[in-house]
C-alpha cells in the first residue's frame, strides 16, 4: 500500500473496482492502516498548500477531497502553519520544509501529544522566568564592627548605625569586619535576626582575610531592630559564634 495509491483513492482517481479492492485490502490487515493512510493525506494536503500538485490533480482535490468540514478545516490548518513558518514574500526555506515534514508526517494523536509537550515546556519556563531569582544591580553599602571589637578598643559602645528606607537602591550591602584575621581554611555564615528571633541565614557573598559581606533585598527591610550574628566553622571543629552586629532601620 504506497502514498501513491492512497492518494489517488482520496482523489477517487482510482476506478470502481480498483477502489472497491483498495477498501478490501485495508479491512484485510490485521490493523486499520490508520498511521499509512493519515501519512498520505498529510503529504497530499502539503502539496496541494505548497501548489506543487498538477493543474488536474489540483482541481480533483477541490472537488473530490474538500468534501467535508474536517478536510478544510485541515487544509486550513495548514495554510496558516504555513504562513508562520514562511515569509509571505519568499519561499519556504530548507529548515521551515523540514519541520513542516516533521509535523505533516506525526500522525493525529502524535501532534496533539508533541503539542501539549510544547505547551507544558513553554509554560513551565514562562514558570521560573517569573520565580527566578533576579540579582540585585545596585546596592546601599554599610560597615558594621562586632560589639566586642568595638568594646575591646574604646572600652565604650559606639551608636548603632542607621539605614533609612526607602533604601534607594535594590539591596543593602552588609561589610563585617572580623573580630579577628580569618583562619586557614574557615568559612562564615551569617544568621539575621530581629526581636522576635531568627529571620533567615544570610549567604556570604565575599570573603577576604579581614572581613564578609552578605546582602539583604531591599524589599526585606521593615523598620526595626537587627541583629547578625557571624558564625565560623573551622576544617575539623565546631561551629563557633564569635561576633554580633547591629543596626537599625528606619
Amino acid at each position: 500500500m504506497t502514498h501513491e495509491r492512497i492518494i489517488a483513492y482520496l482523489l477517487e482517481e482510482l476506478s470502481e473496482r480498483e477502489a472497491e479492492q483498495f477498501e478490501e485490502e485495508c479491512w484485510a490487515l490485521p490493523e486499520w492502516p490508520s498511521d499509512d493512510l493519515e501519512s498520505a493525506e498529510n503529504h497530499l494536503i502539503e502539496a496541494y498548500v505548497h501548489n506543487e500538485l498538477s493543474e488536474v490533480r489540483r482541481r480533483r482535490f477541490e472537488e473530490k477531497y474538500l468534501i467535508t468540514q474536517a478536510r478544510k478545516d485541515r487544509v486550513l490548518l495548514a495554510r496558516s502553519s504555513l504562513r508562520v513558518l514562511c515569509s509571505p514574500s519568499q519561499p519556504a526555506s530548507t529548515w521551515t520544509n523540514r519541520l513542516w515534514r516533521f509535523w505533516t508526517d506525526q500522525t493525529l494523536t502524535s501532534r496533539y501529544v508533541s503539542a501539549a509537550a510544547v505547551l507544558l515546556i513553554g509554560v513551565a519556563l514562562l514558570f521560573w522566568y517569573w520565580i527566578r531569582p533576579v540579582s540585585p544591580q545596585t546596592f546601599t553599602e554599610i560597615n558594621l564592627t562586632s560589639v566586642a571589637s568595638v568594646r575591646r578598643a574604646n572600652g565604650a559602645t559606639t551608636p548603632i548605625q542607621k539605614v533609612l528606607l526607602p533604601l534607594g537602591a535594590d539591596a543593602l550591602k552588609i561589610s563585617l569586619t572580623l573580630p579577628e584575621p580569618a583562619p586557614e581554611g574557615a568559612t562564615y555564615s551569617v544568621e539575621w535576626e530581629n526581636v522576635k528571633g531568627l529571620l533567615k541565614t544570610l549567604q556570604v557573598e565575599s570573603q577576604n582575610a579581614t572581613s564578609v559581606s552578605v546582602v539583604i533585598p531591599a524589599d526585606d527591610l521593615t523598620p526595626g531592630q537587627y541583629t547578625l550574628k557571624l558564625v565560623r566553622r573551622k576544617p575539623g571543629e565546631a561551629e563557633e559564634h564569635i561576633g554580633d552586629y547591629f543596626f537599625n532601620v528606619e
